[in-house]
């Protein structure tokens, strides 16, 4: 197997390839950076920023960019098996149905994040990436979105119609009343004052 195949067969097309990631047999890593100029020299593979490449998918009026919501996504989401990022701020408040606001900033809480805040641009995406309070699994991130979504709404302003929103956002999510029990200490008091202000702590079940 070539070094081409290995990377086609294991990212596919239209995929980011993550260097960091990349462990093709026992070759170093100047040997991998050494092989990617190739490919990208040859056209195979195009470079999207620094550390990540794709192999774009070709279409009639030219080769395909990278779309950077499937970097955002495997950079600081999920990468199909493990969950380690969710959205946050004005992006998931329109997940819930609580504002048509569509922002121009993505704000996202992950575990990929070392520093407490930082914005950085992926693309022409503008990303505002926070540390995690606590790890986020597939496991607790239902509980930690729900908690952070507590946390920036303001109960006063949620009109009959929100609040309806609210409880279609609670069961389609699946949040459990134990679950946010067992992940409240990790958030400010606030979160909890708000879910009980809201009427969403009596949604849960």
């Amino acid at each position: 197997m070539t070094f081409s195949e290995y990377l086609k067969g294991y990212y596919g097309v239209g995929e980011p390839i993550y260097v960091a990631e990349i462990a093709f047999k026992n070759y170093s890593r100047p040997w991998i950076f050494k092989e990617l100029k190739k490919l990208v020299e040859s056209g195979e593979i195009k470079r999207f920023d620094t550390g990540i490449y794709y192999f774009p998918r070709k279409m009639p009026y030219g080769d395909a960019h990278l779309d950077p919501r499937k970097v955002v996504q495997r950079r600081f989401l999920s990468n199909g098996n493990e969950v380690y990022g969710y959205v946050t701020g004005i992006s998931l408040l329109n997940m819930a149905g609580l504002t048509t606001q569509v922002p121009n900033l993505l704000e996202l809480v992950t575990n990929n994040e070392t520093t407490r805040v930082r914005d950085i641009r992926v693309g022409h995406q503008r990303i505002r990436a926070r540390r995690s309070r606590t790890t986020v699994t597939k496991n607790n991130v239902n509980a930690l979105q729900f908690l952070d979504l507590m946390n920036i709404i303001t109960p006063k302003n949620l009109d009959e119609t929100e609040r309806h929103m609210l409880q279609k956002y609670i069961r389609s999510s699946g949040v459990t009343r134990d679950s946010v029990v067992q992940y409240a200490g990790y958030f400010p008091a606030r979160a909890m004052k708000n879910m009980i202000e809201s009427g969403a702590a009596y949604d849960l079940t």
